[in-house]
């Protein structure tokens, strides 16, 4: 930049010299003054923050050195004067550029804190999910625990409200997963009818109980792998369908002996439940194992072969493997299933 009308320019930044009052917005200022100014804490910071004003002030003083020691008394007062006023221009600079970085400082620190509450926020929603997740999960292993022997053994009657029960506590889960409104009243709606009508067969309500498992599958398969406490919920949806089941380092296994029916036929019965718990279970492989006197056997290799070919129906064949052991540990027809995704506790 070039010079310009000191008279001018001082009109314009009279607001900014305020923190050179005496020594720098006199009539006169001397050299050594102007040293002493140049030298100032709010010039160097002038310096740091506005570096092309405050060269803009250098230069002016430099030329009103030069124009004193030509004897130009006059030039040199108004160039003093020009590079006092470019240097309160790069003081009022410097001010505005520090109260803007402390600005965006402050900014970025309210950005920050917004995040990290909203985090805090969607944390605290997925702590109550959980804890309305466990503790329908709590509820139900007490219920099933309590009403088993009337499913098992107990009247028709008593299994249908044991069977009701437990679809009631699936549904609390369901709802506390994430299905939604639409998915849970169909299902509420029939085990109200089911309840009303007093049936004589429990298979109505049985029925009903394999979909809210499938609809508590549902849920699950939107998590890449199974949630912590997965396999105590596997080993009591077993129990509660009539399986055995017991945790080792593995994974889960499921055990029963009404695969096969004393005619050597598979159970349809057996093998529906079993689709039931693998919808509600739906994460990793599962391999079976079917416990018969020998390999050679011809009858128990087509009674395994029939039982394969009932796990292709099911929605993803491949996710089952079926094979042979001999073992003195399992009865003939007994089928073991591990369930390896779910190790955890």
């Amino acid at each position: 930049m070039g010079k310009i009308d000191g008279v001018a320019l001082m009109r314009s930044l009279v607001a900014v010299c305020v923190w050179v009052v005496l020594p720098v917005c006199a009539a006169q200022q001397t050299p050594s003054a102007l040293d002493t100014l140049f030298e100032s804490p709010a010039a160097e910071l002038a310096k740091e923050r506005a570096p092309d004003l405050h060269r803009n002030a250098e230069i002016a003083w430099f030329a009103a050195d030069q124009a004193e020691r030509e004897g130009a008394e006059q030039a040199a007062d108004d160039l003093r004067t020009e590079a006092r006023l470019w240097l309160a221009a790069a003081a009022a600079e410097a001010e505005r550029v520090e109260l803007d970085r402390h600005r965006m400082e402050l900014q970025a620190e309210e950005e920050r804190w917004a995040k990290q509450l909203a985090r805090d926020q969607a944390a605290a929603g997925v702590v109550a999910n959980d804890i309305s997740r466990y503790e329908a999960r709590s509820v139900a292993l007490r219920e099933a625990q309590r009403l088993s022997p009337a499913s098992d053994g107990g009247s028709t009657e008593e299994t249908v409200a044991a069977l009701l029960t437990r679809v009631r506590l699936n549904l609390a889960l369901a709802e506390a997963l994430g299905a939604k409104e639409s998915e849970l009243r169909p299902l509420d709606e029939r085990a109200n009818s089911i309840e009303r009508q007093y049936p004589k067969s429990a298979k109505r309500a049985e029925t009903l109980l394999l979909q809210t498992e499938a609809l508590i599958g549902d849920m699950r398969a939107q998590w890449p792998e199974p949630l912590p406490g997965a396999s105590a919920e596997l080993i009591e949806t077993a129990l509660v369908l009539g399986f055995t089941a017991d945790r080792i380092t593995t994974g889960v296994i499921v055990r029963s002996e009404r695969f096969f029916t004393s005619s050597g036929h598979v159970s349809s019965a057996t093998v529906k439940r079993f689709h039931g718990l693998l919808e509600a279970f739906p994460h990793g492989p599962v391999a079976c194992q079917v416990a018969v006197p020998e390999l050679r056997s011809r009858v128990w290799a087509r009674r395994v072969a029939s039982l394969v070919e009932r796990f292709g129906r099911m929605d993803d064949p491949s996710r089952v493997s079926t094979g042979m052991v001999v073992t003195d540990a399992l009865g003939a027809g007994t089928v073991q299933c591990t369930f390896a995704a779910y190790r955890g506790p």
